[in-house]
């Protein structure tokens, strides 16, 4: 992972353009150029294949390439990271390759001008990053957007019609620049990559006659609803364990899974609610004496914990795939709750824990630390929500039991797994690390069911 260098960062919140850097950023740039000639699996992932050795090799011939935080290395996490996007996506999209050039084109267009734009032209800094300006993230905007319409005209193959495709790549460049502009010191070249080629993909599957199916079913479940979501949310708030911006956002969540998913997306909420709210208010005294206890939820935990799931919802009626995005719902929840529940049980009884990396004795409540009442508590959570899928939803998805289960089960080990990394590192926070860990059970679910 790349650290962003300090001098360079101090140069950015004092306005100063680095001519270094900016140099860099034009060739950062410049590389977008190559996307316009992809035209076959074989070629682009030799074109990656190629970037790759050459930003491992390069650097060592001219280490005035690299960042002085690099040069002491001999490589720079980034400039690797750059190509290694294209592989990825490469491999992921083979028959897709507008996909793989469009979230090339934004890797280099949008990425890259939003330092040029944002050293360029001074402006007010972001509220909730200020090392990052509004004028770069709307430079990003907009260069991403136009760079990568551009890019994906050329190569063609799309399954939109331009202007279509235009308002995708617009929402892409958009979600993408939120993302790059999020206070995480990561390497952002593949998170913006494939936020953009996610949102390539999940906009590829919309099918208008899926709607048209799900369309009665979403309009007649509404009226239930808005009753569920706002009787959820008097009850959250009686347990004053969430805030007013947590209570709000698990409305509008709970709206939306019910209206998207019926009943097995409205009770994944509800379990997980309630199995996160008791297993906190189990031996509470205890993680408050240790100074471990949860503090009151906010809007933040609630997109951090159901985020995933929501966003299930709306793709569930907007595309042919209802099963499967019912079945990541779950998972996602089944790895939050699970998490939340081998946490919580971890802290208050599980007596000593132990790094998931080192196996060595840690401190009750270190990131990464488990122990084993919290690991068999969080594969009976994970087994639970497995369960809920064949109590809520059809015989079919009894088959998904299983799925659901390691799924959940994988999440919460993959949170311990960054938490004893990338938090410790001081590169995620919490909420991010839970984000990857539902993103990490939707995603395993969903791939053990398809098999």
């Amino acid at each position: 992972m790349e650290v962003f260098d300090h001098p360079w960062r101090a140069a950015s919140l004092a306005g100063v353009a680095d001519s270094s850097e900016m140099r860099r950023r034009l060739v950062h740039v410049g590389m977008g150029l190559f996307a316009l000639v992809v035209v076959s699996f074989w070629q682009t992932l030799l074109m990656g294949l190629s970037g790759l050795a050459l930003a491992w090799v390069l650097p060592k011939w001219m280490p005035s390439l690299l960042r002085s935080h690099e040069q002491a290395k001999g490589y720079s996490v980034g400039v690797i990271a750059y190509p290694a996007a294209v592989v990825v996506l490469t491999l992921l999209f083979p028959n897709d390759l507008w996909i793989v050039a469009g979230g090339w084109a934004m890797m280099a267009y949008g990425d890259g001008m939003a330092v040029v734009c944002g050293q360029g032209i001074r402006g007010p800094r972001l509220g909730w990053n200020p090392r990052k300006s509004l004028f770069g993230t709307l430079g990003f905007i907009l260069f991403g957007w136009l760079g990568t319409l551009a890019t994906v005209l050329v190569v063609g193959g799309y399954p939109f019609t331009p202007l279509g495709l235009a308002v995708v790549i617009l929402v892409a460049a958009i979600v993408a620049a939120l993302l790059e502009s999020l206070p995480y010191d990561i390497c952002d070249n593949p998170l913006v990559a494939g936020a953009a080629a996610l949102v390539f993909f999940l906009a590829a599957q919309v099918d208008l006659n899926a709607w048209q199916a799900a369309q009665a079913g979403v309009l007649s479940r509404m009226p239930t609803a808005l009753l569920l979501a706002v009787s959820l949310g008097v009850i959250a708030s009686a347990t004053k364990s969430v805030d007013w911006s947590g209570v709000i956002t698990g409305v509008i969540f709970a709206f939306a899974l019910y209206a998207g998913l019926g009943w097995p997306g409205v009770a994944g909420l509800m379990a997980f609610f309630i199995v996160g709210t008791v297993s906190s208010k189990i031996g509470y005294e205890k993680k408050r004496a240790k100074k471990v206890a949860q503090a009151k939820r906010t809007w933040r935990n609630a997109v951090a914990n159901a985020g995933v799931a929501a966003l299930c919802a709306p793709l569930a009626v907007l595309t042919p795939h209802t099963e499967l995005f019912t079945i990541a719902a779950l998972g996602s929840f089944a790895a939050a709750a699970s998490d939340t529940v081998a946490g919580e049980l971890g802290r208050a009884y599980g007596g000593t824990p132990y790094s998931i990396l080192t196996f060595r004795p840690a401190q009750i409540g270190d990131n990464g630390a488990v122990s084993i009442l919290g690991l068999v508590a969080g594969l009976v959570t994970a087994l639970g929500f497995g369960t809920l899928a064949c109590l809520m939803a059809d015989a079919n998805l009894c088959r998904a039991l299983w799925c659901i289960t390691i799924g959940g089960m994988g999440g919460n080990l993959v949170d311990s797994l960054l938490g004893a990394t990338a938090e410790n590192a001081g590169y995620l926070d919490n909420e991010a690390v839970n984000v990857a860990c539902t993103l990490a059970g939707a995603a395993l679910a969903v791939f053990l069911f398809t098999l």
